[in-house]
């Protein structure tokens, strides 16, 4: 080749080098900020905040997220798209459905997390139970549980309906527990401790404190799949209201599939995520709780952030048992976007 001949062509090569980078960064420099809420800081929202400590998953999508966290309250997270501060917020399925049905503009645009409950009773009390113990059957445990002055969130959220759902394999309901609402898992463990309550229910790994120091023993542990039962059931989503939906259809349907990404990802890569997640948000967890907790996270997520409808039926099925309510205006094919329904 002569050299007059290889200039063009090193230039045209350069030329669609230069053309694919300024592709490339253009791609990149053009995502969307989605402000997104997260009703708690746990880590039944890891693929969230996998956004945080990996953002190249949501990048590929085009999506930044910009994470503010409601501690605990799913009213104020609500309240937070309603008014605007945010666009979408992560908040338990049955917050969502309850709203819906009593007139809520809004959708859910993923379906995100399994159960992930796990029950924490204190060895003191173990101890009165008169033999059974955590190796028991299922049935015998939860048959136990009677009785007993448990905490979790409250009536109508993804945690007390799996435990009313979970009682009901021992021929009981939550009515048969000395229950209260509980929302912060340090008083929990402090409460367990001191013995002025028996045991809690939360997102697994949440009490792991108690469990690695031995005060306590994970009693029946529903992220592990010991009440198979109740895993189909929708724990969290992602909603935003319709008019935000309709005006950003692109953007959420790229959310959704970050989200999709970043479940896939977890699972592929746990241990990353692992550290990552915990020296980011966590980083004042023992590690071997911690470690004893996120065994049970990868496999916690809808693959794709799609849910079946025999699922979210499902769930409908439980809190209208446990509410009393009828959820028409909640349906399957009303309440997900498309995207979010598994085809």
């Amino acid at each position: 080749m002569s050299a007059s001949f290889r200039k063009p062509v090193i230039r045209a090569s350069l030329l669609a080098v230069a053309f694919t980078a300024a592709l490339t960064a253009g791609s990149v420099s053009a995502q969307t900020t989605v402000k997104f809420g997260l009703a708690a800081m746990s880590t039944s929202f890891t693929t969230s905040l996998i956004g945080g400590t990996s953002p190249e998953i949501y990048a590929k999508h085009g999506i930044k997220l910009e994470f503010t966290d409601f501690r605990g309250n799913t009213n104020n997270c609500i309240a937070g798209i309603l008014s605007g501060a945010v666009d979408v917020c992560q908040v338990g399925s049955t917050s969502v459905t309850d709203a819906i049905q009593e007139g809520g503009n809004f959708r859910a645009v993923a379906v995100v997390t399994k159960p992930l409950g796990e029950i924490v009773l204190g060895r003191k009390q173990v101890a009165r139970l008169g033999g059974v113990n955590e190796k028991s059957p299922l049935v015998d445990r939860v048959k136990a549980l009677k009785g007993l002055r448990l905490t979790s969130s409250g009536q109508g959220t993804p945690h007390y309906l799996a435990l009313d759902a979970l009682m009901q394999i021992g021929g009981l309901n939550a009515s048969d527990l000395k229950f209260r609402p509980l929302f912060d898992p340090v008083a929990m463990m402090e409460s367990i401790r001191n013995d002025q309550i028996d045991g809690s229910l939360w997102t697994v790994g949440t009490l792991g404190n108690i469990l690695a120091d031995g005060t306590a023993v994970s009693w029946i542990n529903m992220a592990a799949g010991e009440a198979p039962t109740v895993s189909p059931m929708p724990y969290t989503m992602v909603i935003a209201m319709n008019p935000y939906i309709e005006k950003n259809t692109p953007t959420m349907v790229r959310l959704r599939a970050a989200m999709g990404d970043a479940a896939a990802d977890l699972l592929a890569k746990p241990d990353k995520h692992s550290a990552d997640i915990k020296a980011k948000f966590f980083p004042q967890m023992d590690q071997t709780a911690w470690n004893n907790g996120w065994k049970f996270i990868p496999t916690g997520f809808f693959p794709g952030a799609t849910v079946p409808k025999s699922a979210w039926d499902y769930m409908l099925k439980l809190q209208a048992a446990s509410t009393k309510k009828t959820y028409d205006k909640a349906t399957y094919e009303r309440a997900l976007i498309p995207e979010a329904q598994m085809k």
